[in-house]
């Protein structure tokens, strides 16, 4: 069986508030840890987005894909596979969303009013792929009870590096319980990992059994 190593929940600076390094620079890191293939997820404007200030939607759609876009460039320097996504918060709960592009979301500002039911369901019918990222993480800007949507969502996170065991394992077993794809992610925001990552977790992906 083949294996590969693939970063499914990462951040940049020029996407994500909380970023620390371009998307060319997580690239870089990316490779040089192992790395097959990477997916952008920077925090969508309803999350930690750096993209901040009064913008036309088209244009502030383009200044939130620069992260992915310079990671692409990158990518395709030295041999790295580099794809696109988001991280979708809906006032508490966070969703990685896949193959939902640039065009797709140009196409739908009322992703930021609609319902969250509405979205979800709108996302996959048009052919996206919706994870339910650290689902029972426990943070300040996180409201208790925590939420779950097992029947809009396509997987769960069920290894996050900055989750604790508990979490970890909550997450595994909300998997598991309603049949949903388990994921693992490192939910990086710098190119290098903080001290003691690496020891505790396995750098860039843990793999999930």
């Amino acid at each position: 069986m083949y294996k590969y190593r693939v970063e499914t929940h990462l951040h940049t600076s020029q996407g994500s508030a909380c970023g620390v390094n371009t998307g060319a620079e997580m690239a870089r890191a990316s490779k040089f840890f192992g790395c097959c293939a990477i997916v952008v997820t920077d925090h969508f404007f309803n999350g930690n987005t750096a993209v901040r200030g009064k913008y036309a939607w088209d244009e502030k759609i383009s200044l939130f894909m620069k992260g992915y876009e310079d990671a692409k460039r990158e990518g395709d320097r030295t041999g790295l596979n580099v794809f696109f996504g988001f991280e979708y918060n809906c006032g508490g709960p966070e969703f990685l969303i896949y193959n939902y592009g640039e065009e797709k979301l140009r196409a739908y500002p009322g992703i930021m009013s609609d319902k969250i039911e509405t979205v979800l369901t709108k996302i996959r019918d048009e052919g996206g792929f919706i994870i339910h990222a650290h689902p029972f993480r426990k943070a300040s800007y996180i409201p208790e009870p925590l939420r779950i949507f097992p029947e809009y969502i396509d997987a769960v996170e069920v290894i996050n590096m900055y989750n604790g065991n508990d979490a970890n394992r909550l997450a595994r077993e909300y998997a598991e319980k309603y049949n949903l794809i388990k994921f693992s992610g490192s939910d990086t925001h710098r190119s290098v990992p903080e001290e003691g990552v690496v020891s505790k977790m396995g750098f860039l992906n843990p793999v999930v059994k």
